[in-house]
């Protein structure tokens, strides 16, 4: 563990520091090129697919009033939408027909865009007494994680500026990007055990589905657990609780990430 100028203390169990002061990535820095290669390895028929929702997808914003479905939109040429835009209006001698368009995404409402910055806790890292929003790392709410205060500045729907008003300046999503999510790729099917019924998943019934259907999970490995749109992958993101059950929802509208790690799926790292 390495010494950090943003806490003294950490969560029990998390692995603030194992991976250096000012780390980002988690236990994404367990994807080596050893496990990138493990996963090349397993390729058979050398088939692609994607794992991602489409972005419109549920629809509608009943699962979640304070997320909206995407707006898509031109943008303006002049005074003209700039959408099957004939360059010919502007200079008779251009044959080009242009579309440009922009997207208002809310990354929470289809697959998620989530990194390390988006669930923190209060907790005291500074070891005051006094609890304080920190997220991984002691990266902390107000200093490396920005947002408005005035509601006027936050949300979309109806009201929406042409301006930012938050901003991950450490912990961002494009911590993942640059990284590249890529290595060896382990399915625990718990829909197979559970089926879409409401079921609370602890550590000792997750171990016993891994030995019953024979599966193996080493470090570096990304586990999906497709009957979940809450599971394992919460605690690559949330060291902050102790160890609890892990809720199977009914839904399996998501995939909200991949654990990296080994069979402790339940432990708070």
């Amino acid at each position: 563990m390495n010494a950090s100028p943003r806490w003294k203390r950490r969560p029990e169990g998390s692995t603030w520091g194992d991976f250096g002061p000012d780390d980002q990535l988690g236990r994404l820095n367990l994807l080596t090129p050893e496990k990138v290669k493990q996963g090349v390895a397993e390729v058979r028929e050398g088939l692609s697919f994607c794992l991602s929702l489409p972005l419109d997808y549920p629809g509608g914003n009943v699962l979640n009033p304070r997320r909206h479905p995407p707006v898509l939109r031109p943008t303006t040429r002049g005074k003209r939408p700039n959408m099957n835009y004939r360059l010919a209006l502007d200079d008779e001698n251009l044959t080009d027909v242009v579309s440009d368009d922009l997207a208002i995404l809310h990354l929470q409402y289809s697959t998620q865009w989530d990194s390390l910055a988006h669930v923190g806790s209060l907790f005291d890292a500074d070891g005051d007494g006094v609890p304080e929003p920190v997220y991984y790392n002691g990266f902390r709410a107000g200093e490396h994680v920005i947002g408005p205060e005035n509601p006027a500045d936050a949300g979309g729907t109806g009201r929406l500026e042409a301006k930012s008003t938050s901003q991950a300046r450490a912990l961002g999503v494009e911590n993942m990007a640059q990284k590249c999510v890529q290595g060896r790729g382990v399915m625990i099917d718990l829909h197979a055990h559970v089926g879409r019924e409401c079921a609370v998943i602890g550590h000792a019934q997750l171990a016993r589905i891994l030995e019953r259907d024979r599966v193996e999970v080493e470090p570096g490995w990304c586990c999906s657990t497709p009957a979940s749109t809450r599971c394992c992958s919460r605690w690559a993101r949330r060291p902050m609780r102790k160890p609890r059950a892990i809720p199977a929802r009914r839904s399996t509208a998501a995939i909200r990430g991949c654990s990296i790690g080994s069979p402790r799926l339940a432990s708070p790292r």
